[in-house]
């Protein structure tokens, strides 16, 4: 009897660490012989949070160093005026002004150059802006200068 309680033991020892290491992505044969795939057990919430979370990029440059160029994309007259002394109540440097080649955005978004994602991602949570890109429509002489593009929407 003793020798039957530690092969149960070492069963469940086994099953335990295939679940906690994973099934192999082999396929696995059955009694009947048909193959079937095998299947990883479900991730658990904090497997989730780790696949999908990612070290966000940090900003290097500071916000007084950070250049910001400020594009009314509603339509609304002064728009792009009012947000740019926002911007420079953040500390930010603002390149200029004007109006985006449309006026339907309906939310507005930061878009970045190469190399200032961090600095694109802290700027959107200052102004409470949702939406990050890179540079999309835009060319880099259309920036002036600036390492954003700051489009507002609706």
């Amino acid at each position: 009897m003793p020798g039957m309680i530690r092969l149960l033991a070492a069963v469940v020892c086994v099953c335990l660490a295939a679940l906690l290491v994973g099934c192999p992505s082999q396929p696995v044969a059955h009694n009947d012989g048909a193959k079937a795939e095998a299947t990883a057990p479900p991730a658990t919430s904090i497997e989730k949070k780790k696949a999908k979370t990612h070290a966000a990029p940090t900003a290097s440059l500071s916000r007084r160093r950070t250049s910001v160029i400020v594009l009314n994309g509603n339509g609304t007259p002064g728009a792009a005026a009012t947000t740019a002394l926002q911007l420079r109540r953040f500390h930010y440097t603002v390149a200029a002004t004007g109006n985006a080649n449309r006026t339907d955005f309906a939310r507005s978004l930061v878009m970045y150059r190469k190399g200032y994602e961090g600095e694109a991602i802290r700027l959107a949570h200052d102004l409470h802006v949702k939406r990050v890109t890179p540079l999309d429509g835009m060319k880099l002489g259309e920036l002036q200068g600036a390492h954003l593009a700051l489009i507002l929407g609706g």
